[in-house]
């Protein structure tokens, strides 16, 4: 037993060394890009973190957990700056590969037999690789400019926001558990001992998130004020009293917000009313109805089935769960907050194509990819009792592969 213990282990951590060895070596491709995200984070925004103009690089870059770091590894271990840039992305790729392990085994041990660690790993690391499907011949974008990703690897603050998204993710799903049931025991939480505690954790870990970059909370809390304010008007109706209950809950995951709903503000106010904003000319905007989307893509249906293709698989064979179960209704409402944003939000001026309303779309885009894993595993579980469901699944597991598949070709291309 402690033999095949230490085996497991050893192949969780080969898949985090594989993780980050294709992470190390795609960030340094990168920085020799001088149009990269990675290349402008390091050598045009990390500078103006100096003593002398913090104040001034701060409010360019509000969501700065990534240059931190960047930064003490330069400055504190005397790290050269692109192993150092390259190291921290690392850092939160294996957070976030490490929590979605962590939540593959909770979920899995919650639906009564635990996945295996090779098997989890797997998973976990396909999760933080996958892509969206590519055909070149198709008039749906790019590799990314167009379907989008909930990885884009390219973009350090925001795989740096992953690992924190999966936390808020999973304390929100045993809050909710917790609210409704009394004797609701915590699939990733130990909820059942109070719910105090992890009001806290969930304030801390949405107020990292907006630190590491604010658009999973510009998703994520209208999100769960949606679905919330969905089931408080349908307990109003009932008439028995538990609508005033149920709003005290709302009044608690709300106070939770506020926290990274103040950040928000001060970033949008350093950003663009204090002048923060790299160019000048950034500014909010109403645009036209998928007017950004369409920068990247001709046909916006298209390049959402190539990006979404295993979710809205899920949804198709199972689309009573989403519609009916708190996790499902998250993540669709998650990235229906999302689209909404990416559909008729945009920066004026000349940073319009830079598509940065586009990030909280993502954001939904990781929500229904873990909401649609969760439920997969679990359905292994609890309902592969037919021919025909079991060939529903095992198409499921093909779409994540190929998912996971254009992952790698496009970290290695």
């Amino acid at each position: 037993m402690m033999v095949k213990e230490k085996e497991d282990r050893l192949i969780v951590m080969v898949f985090g060394v594989v993780l980050s060895y294709l992470t190390y070596t795609y960030v340094l491709k990168q920085l020799e890009w001088i149009y990269a995200d990675f290349n402008g984070h390091t050598y045009v925004y990390l500078p103006l973190f100096s003593k002398e103009n913090w104040i001034e690089g701060w409010m360019t870059v509000p969501y700065c957990m990534w240059h931190l770091t960047t930064m003490f590894f330069n400055r504190i271990l005397f790290i050269p700056i692109e192993s150092a840039a390259a190291y921290s992305a690392c850092v939160y790729t294996l957070l976030a590969y490490f929590v979605m392990y962590w939540m593959i085994r909770r979920i899995t041990e919650a639906a009564g037999s635990v996945e295996g660690s090779a098997r989890a790993a797997f998973i976990a690391f396909g999760m933080c690789v996958l892509q969206c499907f590519y055909f070149h011949w198709l008039d749906a974008g790019g590799r990314f400019q167009g379907t989008f990703s909930m990885n884009p690897v390219h973009n350090p603050t925001y795989m740096c926001v992953r690992g924190f998204s999966l936390i808020c993710f999973c304390l929100v799903c045993d809050i909710w558990g917790r609210q409704k049931k009394e004797d609701y025991k915590g699939i990733f939480f130990r909820v059942e001992t109070g719910l105090k505690k992890y009001y806290i954790y969930l304030a801390v870990a949405l107020f990292l998130s907006t630190l590491a970059k604010p658009t999973f909370a510009e998703m994520f809390i209208p999100a769960v004020g949606v679905v919330m304010l969905v089931e408080w008007i349908v307990r109003i109706r009932r008439g028995d009293g538990s609508g005033a209950v149920y709003f005290r809950h709302c009044l608690h995951m709300l106070l939770c917000a506020v926290p990274a709903l103040l950040y928000i503000l001060l970033q949008f106010f350093a950003y663009f009313i204090w002048g923060g904003s790299y160019g000048g000319d950034g500014s909010l905007i109403i645009t036209r109805w998928l007017e950004v989307w369409y920068l990247g893509t001709e046909n916006v249906g298209l390049s959402v089935a190539l990006g979404m293709a295993f979710p809205l698989f899920m949804v198709l064979i199972n689309g009573e769960y989403f519609i009916k179960s708190d996790w499902g209704r998250l993540g669709l409402a998650g990235y229906g907050v999302g689209f909404l944003e990416a559909a008729l939000l945009g920066e004026g001026g000349g940073k319009l194509a830079h598509s940065d309303f586009l990030w909280p779309m993502m954001s939904g885009m990781l929500i229904m990819f873990v909401v649609s894993m969760m439920r997969l595993l679990v359905l292994e579980r609890t309902q592969a009792d037919t021919r025909g469901r079991r060939l529903a699944l095992w198409a499921a597991w093909f779409l994540f592969c190929i998912h996971v598949l254009y992952g790698l070709l496009y970290i290695w291309g």
